[in-house]
């Protein structure tokens, strides 16, 4: 796969192959500044573009209201709000087309980790990483470009997990790694400075279907020059 571009301007960006497929087993990742969220998505809308404008209690409003970076199919629901108001039960928050966008995954879990298996996963689909803060940069770095790489295995222990995600903006660059074990289908793992604005994720496993697994990760990383990006993947696993 080609590292994601951040796009300079436009509407709705990417697209589905299929709508997603929300059932009992639905959960979501979600971050943006100011707000870090997951859970049981018991409420799901998905538009025709693919983009999802309710996610739990997470709802997108605005005219316009735009989605970059959509992707995902049956198994999984991407994308990155970049224009328009999110509200949730701790109030609203505008996103004006600058750096201040949020990001999602919706996807399904496993009904159990297998005993045993190596996969090989492909090279991700991601959103374009968002400037949080730390040093100051000029517009034209608010995204930055991404790619990286991710591994899976089973054992008697749970999922044996690794990747490398690789950022760059503004001609500096940063990397997260993360390498854990989740102990159960419906666990997650956190590694490094996740919930402390560090380098660090968030990751999860979902079910691909067919035999498929997806390596699902929130992550943040400071680039060399001191500023700090966040965004969010999805690996899938054969």
């Amino acid at each position: 796969m080609v590292p994601v571009t951040p796009t300079a301007a436009g509407e709705n960006t990417g697209s589905v192959s299929a709508r997603f497929v929300n059932g009992d087993n639905s959960r979501f990742i979600f971050t943006s500044i100011g707000l870090q969220s997951s859970g049981k998505a018991s409420l799901l809308v998905q538009d025709a573009s693919g983009a999802l404008s309710n996610i739990g209690s997470i709802v997108l409003t605005g005219n316009p209201a735009v989605t970059r970076e959509i992707s995902g199919d049956a198994s999984f629901a991407q994308g990155r709000w970049f224009k328009g108001s999110f509200s949730n039960s701790s109030g609203a928050t505008t996103l004006s087309g600058n750096n201040a966008s949020a990001h999602y995954i919706a996807y399904n879990v496993l009904a159990a980790l297998p005993a045993t298996g190596t996969f090989t996963c492909d090279a991700g689909t991601f959103t374009a990483p968002s400037y949080t803060g730390g040093s100051s940069v000029s517009s034209t770095a608010y995204f930055a470009t991404v790619s990286g790489n991710a591994s899976l295995s089973f054992d008697a222990s749970g999922a044996k997990v690794a990747l490398a995600i690789d950022a760059s903006a503004g001609g500096s660059t940063g990397k997260v790694s993360a390498s854990t074990t989740i102990a159960s289908a419906a666990s997650s793992s956190i590694t490094g400075g996740y919930l402390s604005n560090g380098t660090g994720a968030q990751l999860m496993l979902g079910d691909g279907g067919a035999g498929r697994y997806l390596l699902i990760a929130a992550y943040k990383t400071p680039l060399a020059n001191g500023a700090n990006y966040q965004g969010v993947a999805t690996f899938r696993c054969s």
